[in-house]
């Protein structure tokens, strides 16, 4: 399953990691989510699971959880 996380990791600026690994920052939420939400459709409809986290404190572990089968 692939995971994505959007998290503000100080005020005015969004990242978005994908496996663990920052791969862009952003001045908003909007467009930090924009970008994700996209990039997650194309996996999806590739066949892949795919789950968006969002989180102000978050933390990327979260993807490494199971989620029971019917939030899957």
């Amino acid at each position: 399953m692939d995971c994505f996380v959007v998290k503000q990791t100080r005020e005015g600026i969004w990242s978005v990691s994908y496996d663990g690994e920052t791969f862009a920052t952003y001045p908003t939420e909007e467009e930090a989510l924009s970008v994700t939400f996209k990039r997650a459709a194309e996996r999806t409809q590739a066949g892949i699971k795919t789950i968006v986290v969002i989180t102000r404190e978050g933390k990327d572990e979260v993807c490494g959880t199971t989620l029971p089968e019917d939030e899957t």
